[in-house]
């Protein structure tokens, strides 16, 4: 099956199992609220970098969550767990760079 997600100014087809579309129709639109929200902080940067942009910050969210998860031997997080703690850091971050962002053109 072919689903079509829009991502920023873009629309994507992606092949994928029907089971999988509602999961990644919702990942998507979550992509798409950050990439909405960075554009928003950045406006002269393209789809193409801001995608890049928000890949590097989840990368490093998700390193952050290993190396939480590493020190919390004992504790293990399950799937959503992750997924909800880089959600939320991620969140903080543009918020961050928004901050920043305003600083900067106010400067």
């Amino acid at each position: 099956m072919i689903i079509e997600l829009p991502i920023g100014k873009s629309n994507y087809q992606l092949s994928c199992k029907q089971s999988e579309q509602e999961k990644l129709s919702h990942l998507a639109e979550k992509l798409n609220k950050r990439i909405n929200r960075l554009a928003a902080q950045m406006p002269d940067k393209d789809d193409k970098n801001l995608l890049a942009i928000a890949a590097l910050l989840l990368e490093g969210e998700l390193e952050q969550e290993k190396n939480r998860d590493d020190s919390d031997e004992g504790a293990k997080l399950n799937d959503q767990d992750v997924y909800d703690s880089v959600s939320e850091t991620m969140e903080n971050i543009a918020d961050y760079v928004e901050k920043l962002t305003k600083k900067i053109q106010n400067y």
